[in-house]
């Protein structure tokens, strides 16, 4: 006898509702396979045990799955979510009712208790008997594609994530090249304008500098004839008075001739600033654009690759799953009878798994699973 066994059936209850709420679903299948709600014979009730502890699992926010029980609130939502036609104050009665060890908590096992309408103490005392060897064996295919699994979504999900970057590369490489182009435009015209400017400052220049040779030469006659003895005083004082004038102020051609040129340089000195900051701008451009090109490529490539790695990870998982499918059948095949609920509980979470393969693939997946399974089976024949 082992020491479970001495153990009162409370004690033993006691012990049930501590185990995980896996294990007191996988206990509860063993108890009642073939007895009460004879779930060997019932695919409904199987699921709704595969829900009770999902759910529960669910409202368990502090431990998930490694929990046991629920506090009387998220017990109160448990029951709300699988027995909504019950009232709030049969609600509460039922809370006391299911609580069998009076520890104020609510275990899966208890709640199942209730919701089957079973007898607590055969429950606690069916035999769970089966050759855990097989069912380690059957377990270990199962984390086995669990894991191949995971190999193939986070691939997926890579390749999802690399192709998405590339769009991204390829979309940005683009507005780079649009952005470079333009700024080669925009230099462009700035050297036009510069070009232009050069141009008008060269006339006004050429305007200024013969305005000022013809004034000097203007001075220069004035002077002459004012020192020239030979003519008349009249006509030598009269071209002194038109010297001192002269000198006293510019003449209005060489005053607009100075105006045009000092806004020539000003035109000059603006454009040649504009000129040199689109010659950066479209130097800066073009270099961005060359990285993004550069970046785009890359990530092409990465993409590609991260999207044969994935389509590489597909047939891994699903020979994975084939093998574990095959390995199930073939436990089950041997161990008939006995630990139909840790087996029924292997072949729904390998179920459960198979919904995440990628869909690509999911077809092949199946196919390849039934094959397993016939071929596994043919030997027992």
């Amino acid at each position: 006898m082992s020491a479970f066994d001495s153990k009162s059936d409370m004690e033993k209850l006691s012990h049930i509702n501590y185990l995980p709420y896996k294990e007191q679903a996988i206990w509860f299948l063993n108890s009642f396979w073939s007895q009460g709600p004879k779930f060997g014979e019932d695919a409904a009730a199987r699921e709704d045990v595969w829900t009770f502890h999902k759910t529960s699992v669910q409202l368990d926010k502090s431990k998930g799955e490694a929990g046991n029980e629920l506090n009387e609130f998220d017990a109160h939502r448990l029951i709300e979510k699988c027995d909504s036609a019950l009232t709030v104050q049969k609600m509460r009665q039922v809370l006391k009712e299911i609580d069998v060890d009076f520890n104020k908590m609510v275990s899966l096992s208890e709640f199942m208790i209730y919701k089957f309408g079973v007898d607590w103490h055969l429950l606690v005392n069916a035999p769970q008997g089966c050759d855990m060897g097989a069912i380690n064996e059957a377990q270990a295919g199962l984390d086995n594609a669990n894991k191949m699994l995971q190999v193939a979504i986070s691939a997926a999900e890579k390749a999802k994530d690399d192709h998405a970057a590339s769009k991204l590369a390829e979309e940005k490489s683009k507005e780079e090249e649009v952005n470079s182009a333009r700024a080669a435009e925009d230099s462009k015209k700035a050297e036009i304008v510069l070009a232009e400017a050069k141009e008008q400052a060269e006339g006004a220049l050429k305007e200024l500098q013969e305005q000022e040779d013809a004034f000097k030469k203007k001075l220069d006659d004035l002077e002459a004839t004012g020192n020239d003895d030979s003519l008349g005083v009249v006509k030598r004082n009269k071209a002194k008075a038109e010297l001192a004038m002269a000198k006293a102020e510019d003449p209005m051609p060489l005053r607009m001739a100075k105006i045009h040129q000092e806004a020539a340089v000003r035109k000059v000195t603006k454009a040649t600033v504009k000129a040199g900051a689109a010659t950066a701008a479209a130097e800066t451009a073009a270099k961005l654009a060359i990285e993004a090109r550069i970046a785009s490529e890359k990530a092409a490539v990465e993409a590609s690759a991260a999207a044969k790695a994935a389509e590489a990870a597909i047939p891994d998982a699903e020979k994975a799953f084939a093998d574990a499918e095959a390995i199930l059948e073939e436990v089950k095949a041997k161990n008939s009878g006995s630990g139909e609920g840790n087996l029924w509980y292997i072949d729904r979470e390998l179920e459960e798994a198979k919904r995440y393969l990628p869909k690509s693939k999911f077809a092949a997946a199946q196919a390849a699973a039934a094959a397993a399974k016939q071929q596994a089976a043919s030997p027992m024949k």
